[in-house]
């Protein structure tokens, strides 16, 4: 069995945020590791459920990704759905996951450099984008989505660290800054039904690196209002 295989839904959630963001790199079900293996890197912190492992290397950095096999086994079972809160935790804990993946290897591929802020803030854009945007829904079904989706993902958000901590605060300017953002896309892009416009703005989104993105996002709202 191939490890695309052995992955099924971390492929197609691969194969949707590739589409969705114009990008192309290595399967990620050749770089996931177990919880042993995780563990011997990072600890106790297998705990969050999602690890993206880095380790520098004079060729580039070496990856690998680690996905609690509880979250693998609903997704093998259940699929990629939303319908209730351990389905989305599994969910958005893959595509998590997978979006860090892809957007360090992108960056990577073009010899930038990418910050765990950077990481987290395409994280999460990146998970309200493949669930609002699965294959088979109508332009009716991704508004209704979509406003459920920002509710779960940024008004119930629960956070693993304190506000005080470097990581606690690091993950809230990141979600705060996705709520602003994916708010400006639904409301400029799904609510009119643009969904060319939806997938040009989230590639060139895609694209922006640094602080820029962080700006950009913070700013989106305020820029809508002034449009």
């Amino acid at each position: 069995m191939s490890d695309d295989e052995r992955f099924p839904a971390l492929t197609e959630i691969q194969t949707l945020l590739s589409f969705l963001n114009d990008v192309e790199v290595p399967s990620v079900s050749d770089f996931m590791c177990d919880e042993e293996a995780a563990r011997a890197v990072v600890g106790d912190d297998v705990a969050r459920g999602e690890v993206l492992l880095v380790a520098d290397d004079p060729e580039g950095p070496s990856v690998g990704l680690y996905i609690a096999e509880g979250a693998l086994e609903h997704l093998r079972t259940k699929g990629a759905e939303i319908s209730c809160a351990t389905s989305r935790t599994a969910f958005w804990l893959a595509a998590e996951g997978v979006s860090h993946f892809i957007y360090l290897a992108f960056r990577s591929m073009n010899e930038e450099s990418v910050s765990q802020l950077e990481l987290e803030l395409q994280a999460e854009v990146d998970k309200y984008a493949s669930t609002v945007l699965m294959k088979g829904l109508g332009v009716g079904a991704i508004q209704e989505r979509s406003r459920i989706v920002r509710h779960h993902l940024f008004d119930e958000v629960e956070f693993l660290d304190d506000a005080s901590s470097e990581e606690g605060a690091r993950y809230r300017r990141a979600s705060a800054a996705a709520a602003r953002y994916t708010k400006m896309l639904e409301e400029k892009y799904v609510i009119p039904g643009d969904d060319e416009g939806l997938i040009r703005e989230l590639r060139r989104f895609y694209r922006v690196g640094g602080l820029e993105k962080l700006r950009l996002a913070e700013r989106s709202t305020q820029l809508l209002v002034t449009q």
